[in-house]
């Protein structure tokens, strides 16, 4: 009976748990409700929102891409690509949430600043086709990059050695199944490593030849001189991975080479050698001798 007690007191207790979590509210009031985007609406702006939310969000809410609805299931964070989510929230609303956080999801009034936190929702934004920005303020609108016309076939990386440089080239045809320089694609280049991707480049537009030149200066490549790479279009649509040789291979020193009393025997001094030897045979012979004795005392008391 007790045993039963102790059970429907735990079930008891995690129903109110789950009950006052699901009735929280993000208690956003009105004022805030009613800001609108406190950034200008520009590629710039929206690039460096990218790249605080990779740093800051992207571990719980994933990859932000547009989709008419959210499609996942708590406990799992939001798609904030999805259009339902996006229409549903005014700039305010989701300036409000970063700041203040909900359960799972922390404040980020204190590792965000206003500025980088209003970055954030810009690049949210740019990721909803019906968003139209402020037109007067901090946030007057920017006219929106145009998109690439053509159809993406591939994506390619090209390191220069000379340079120690990529070329990232996104190969696209135009209408008429032409050859065509695909400006303004955002694209990524990373460098595969034991414990995760390194990122080169994140969220980079091409120029005018459909290309983004990668500084790639101080990398370092395996034993071989070779680097595993990722190059993707920043929607992962297309994507290669290949092995690039750098023409400069890491050089690995053996930490016990040179200069160390205690590296190898043939840089040990003779006379710490012969200190050893004799302490070492030293501290046997008494084992030894120790061994002897306890067996001629067991012997003894035999007879």
């Amino acid at each position: 009976m007790n045993k039963l007690s102790k059970i429907l007191s735990f079930v008891s207790i995690s129903l109110l748990i789950m009950t006052n979590a699901s009735a929280q509210d993000w208690n956003v009031t009105a004022d805030q409700k009613a800001m609108t985007l406190g950034v200008a609406f520009t590629e710039d702006i929206q690039d460096a929102g990218n790249g605080i939310y990779n740093k800051s969000c992207k571990m719980c809410h994933g990859e932000v891409f547009v989709a008419p609805s959210n499609e996942r299931a708590l406990p799992l964070a939001p798609n904030l690509g999805a259009t339902d989510w996006q229409a549903a929230n005014t700039d305010g609303e989701i300036f409000a949430k970063i700041t203040n956080g909900k359960g799972g999801m922390p404040p980020f009034s204190g590792s965000l600043s206003e500025d980088e936190r209003w970055k954030v929702v810009a690049f949210i934004r740019a990721n909803y086709d019906a968003y139209v920005p402020p037109a007067s303020g901090n946030a007057a609108a920017a006219p929106k990059v145009e998109k690439f016309k053509g159809t993406i076939k591939d994506v390619e990386a090209i390191y220069n050695d000379a340079a120690q440089s990529f070329t990232v080239r996104v190969i696209a045809v135009d209408d008429n199944g032409h050859p065509a320089k695909a400006k303004g694609v955002k694209v990524d280049l990373f460098v595969k490593r034991y414990f995760g991707n390194m990122a080169l480049i994140e969220g980079q537009r091409t120029d005018e030849n459909g290309e983004v030149n990668v500084d790639a200066t101080g990398l370092k490549a395996n034993l071989d001189g070779n680097v595993e790479i990722i190059a993707r279009t920043n929607d992962k649509a297309f994507a290669k991975e290949e092995t690039v040789t750098i023409g400069y291979p890491e050089k690995w020193e053996n930490p016990i080479e040179g200069r160390h009393m205690w590296g190898t025997s043939a840089r040990t001094p003779l006379w710490l050698l012969i200190s050893y030897l004799t302490v070492t045979l030293g501290t046997l012979g008494v084992i030894g001798w120790a061994v002897f004795q306890l067996l001629r005392i067991y012997n003894l008391r035999e007879r």
